[in-house]
């Protein structure tokens, strides 16, 4: 079976290699956990691999993102030519901050579901949040499930960030169901420390590691530890 890599190696030998080929991954985390830095490692990884990525960008604008790929993972300015952005936020700077996406830029809704069904090989929604503010519960999902099949046809890789419970439990819940996997990030306090932590609730077709795994926020990026500890 493919398998797509996250770019980050200790993470991918956990899961057998990377995400399964046409799967959809919920990073779901606590505000702070740092998901947007693991989704510049996975396509940090689409173009070292010189392959078509898109990223969707709703709470800081293209620009911003590059910066933090940059500053974090040493990437060159020229090496974002395959890399395909949408850029919500800056169409909303662009209208003195409103929400007028729909009006400067299409609607997202569509947008999102039209460039998941071209032929990308890795794909980030960051961030979930933004539709399930915008749009009904059942469209957040039909959405969800679209990008299910685009990814299965193209044999892609979609990671779909969310920060956990800015909704209802029950939407939450609702999502997982829809996904194909769950990674979970969440961050607790010990002693003079702030420390983050992984688990993988569920992925299709792979064997899911049971261990619940430590990573630190670096200079360099996201450095997960290759061993499992007791916590």
């Amino acid at each position: 079976m493919k398998r797509i890599s996250t770019g980050i190696l200790n993470l991918d030998t956990q899961l057998g290699g990377g995400f399964p080929a046409g799967s959809v991954i919920l990073m779901i985390e606590d505000p702070g956990a740092g998901a947007e830095i693991f989704s510049y490692h996975f396509i940090h990884e689409g173009i070292k691999n010189k392959e078509k990525a898109l990223y969707v960008s709703t709470n800081d604008t293209a620009d911003e993102i590059k910066e933090s790929m940059i500053l974090y993972l040493r990437i060159a300015e020229n090496d974002f030519e395959s890399v395909r952005f949408l850029d919500f936020m800056g169409a909303r700077i662009g209208s003195v901050g409103l929400r007028e996406s729909l009006t400067l830029s299409g609607d997202p809704y569509n947008r999102v579901i039209t460039e998941c069904a071209k032929d990308y090989g890795r794909s980030v929604i960051n961030n979930l949040g933004y539709f399930a503010e915008d749009y009904d519960r059942k469209t957040v999902l039909n959405m969800l499930e679209s990008m299910a099949i685009s990814a299965r046809r193209n044999e892609s890789a979609i990671l779909v960030l969310f920060t956990r419970g800015m909704f209802e439990s029950s939407f939450e819940t609702a999502v997982k169901q829809v996904v194909d996997g769950i990674i979970e990030l969440s961050i607790r306090e010990a002693e003079t420390e702030i420390q983050r932590r992984l688990k993988v609730i569920k992925l299709k077709r792979t064997l899911v590691p049971k261990s619940v795994f430590r990573y630190d926020i670096t200079d360099r990026g996201i450095r997960m530890e290759s061993v499992t500890r007791v916590l």
